[in-house]
C-alpha cells in the first residue's frame, strides 16, 4: 500500500516521499525498510533519527526526520486502524464440522463456522457469520449474535445472551454461578440458586480465563463497547456501562454498578454493592471500599484515596523513619524545655 493511501485513510498530513511501498507495521527499534511505524510516546521519538523504517506516524508537533512522517493528533489511535488494515486472519476452517455436537432446535445463521470438538445445546442461536472454535461449550437457549468469535474452550452456559460482534477468548466463562450461601446457625452454608442470567451487549470483548458469574435474580450486564482483559472476576449482578477498560486481574463484587468509560486498572478490588461513577479512574492495586464519583475522581492506592493524595502520600512514605527521629528529637527538646521553664517558675 501507498503511504499517500495511508495518509488519506488516516486522513492524516504527509511529509515526504508520497510514493513508498508500505507491507507492514513494526516497533520503532525493530523496523525494516518497507515497513511504517509509530510514536505515541515522547521517549521514542529519539529513535526516529535511527530507525530503519521507511515512515513513521507521529504526533503534531515533530516538525522534521530523516524518514518519510504521516502527522497526526493521535498516533496510537492511528495506528490501530492501519493495524486492522495489515490484519490477516489465521484460521482457515468454514463451515459446520460433522465431529461438532449439535443440539435440537439449534438455529444457525448464515455463514456460521462451528470447529470440531465445538458443543452447541438444545435451542442455542447463532447469528451470521459467527466462529465457535474446538472445544467451546454453549449452553441452553443462548443466545450469540452476528459476526461473534469464541475461542477455543470458551463457556457459554444456559439462558446467556450475547451481542453481535462480540470476541470471547479462549478459557473464558460467562454464566458460572454466583458466589451466594445463606449460612445456618450451625454455620453450614446454603448454596443459593442462582437464578438470572448475563447479557453483554455489542462490540464487547472478553480476556482469555474471564468469569462473569450469572445473577442470582434478573441479569449481569456489560454494555456496549466495553474491553474486559484476562483474568478478570465480575460476580453476579454487577452493571459496568458502556466503553469501560477492565484490566487484567481485578475483582469486582455483586451488585456493584459502573458507569460509562471507566477505567480499572490491574488487580483493583470492588467491594459489592457500591457505584463508581461515569469515566472515573481507578489505579492499580487499588481497593475500592466505597462509592467513587464521576469524572473528576483519579482514585490510587489500598484503601482508595484521590489521586493526588496518593502521591503525596507516596513521596512522604520514603522519609517518614527519618520525621520520626526528628520527631522523637524534638520531644525531647521540648521535655528539657518544660523542666527549665518549671524549675524557673519555682525559683
Amino acid at each position: 500500500m501507498k503511504l499517500s493511501k495511508i495518509a488519506q485513510l488516516l486522513q492524516a498530513e504527509l511529509i515526504g516521499d508520497k510514493d513508498i511501498e508500505i507491507t507492514g507495521i513494526a516497533p520503532i527499534e525493530k523496523a525494516m525498510p518497507g515497513e511504517i511505524t509509530f510514536i505515541s510516546n515522547v521517549k521514542y521519538k529519539k529513535y526516529l533519527h535511527t530507525t530503519k523504517a521507511s515512515a513513521a506516524i507521529v504526533p503534531l508537533d515533530v516538525v522534521s526526520a530523516p524518514i518519510s512522517l504521516i502527522k497526526t493528533e493521535n498516533p496510537y489511535l492511528a495506528y490501530a486502524r492501519l493495524a486492522k488494515v495489515f490484519y490477516k486472519w489465521n484460521y482457515e476452517f468454514k463451515g459446520i464440522s460433522p465431529k461438532a455436537f449439535i443440539g435440537q432446535n439449534v438455529q444457525l445463521g448464515k455463514g456460521v463456522t462451528v470447529y470440531p470438538l465445538a458443543y452447541i445445546d438444545n435451542e442455542a442461536q447463532i447469528g451470521s457469520g459467527t466462529i465457535i472454535f474446538p472445544g467451546v461449550y454453549i449452553g441452553p437457549r443462548v443466545r450469540i449474535g452476528r459476526k461473534a468469535i469464541i475461542y477455543a474452550n470458551a463457556v457459554i452456559l444456559a439462558d446467556c445472551e450475547i451481542g453481535n460482534r462480540v470476541i470471547i477468548h479462549s478459557g473464558a466463562v460467562i454464566g458460572s454461578d454466583g458466589f451466594g450461601f445463606a449460612s445456618d446457625r450451625d454455620g453450614k452454608h446454603i448454596k443459593i440458586p442462582q437464578l438470572g442470567t448475563v447479557q453483554i451487549e455489542d462490540d464487547v470483548e472478553i480476556g482469555a480465563n474471564t468469569t462473569i458469574d450469572r445473577a442470582a435474580l434478573g441479569k449481569t450486564l456489560i454494555k456496549k463497547g466495553t474491553k474486559i482483559d484476562n483474568l478478570v472476576q465480575i460476580a453476579h449482578n454487577v452493571q459496568i456501562g458502556k466503553d469501560s477498560l477492565i484490566i487484567a486481574q481485578v475483582g469486582i463484587a455483586g451488585s456493584t454498578k459502573i458507569g460509562n468509560k471507566v477505567t480499572l486498572a490491574g488487580q483493583v478490588g470492588v467491594v459489592g454493592h457500591v457505584h463508581i461513577g461515569n469515566q472515573a479512574k481507578v489505579g492499580a492495586k487499588t481497593g475500592v471500599a466505597k462509592s467513587i464519583p464521576p469524572a473528576t475522581t483519579v482514585a490510587s492506592g489500598v484503601p482508595a484515596m484521590p489521586y493526588q493524595t496518593y502521591l503525596k502520600t507516596m513521596a512522604v512514605l520514603p522519609k517518614l523513619p527519618e520525621l520520626l527521629e526528628r520527631i522523637k528529637l524534638l520531644e525531647k527538646e521540648l521535655s528539657t524545655l518544660k523542666g527549665l521553664i518549671g524549675d524557673k517558675n519555682e525559683r
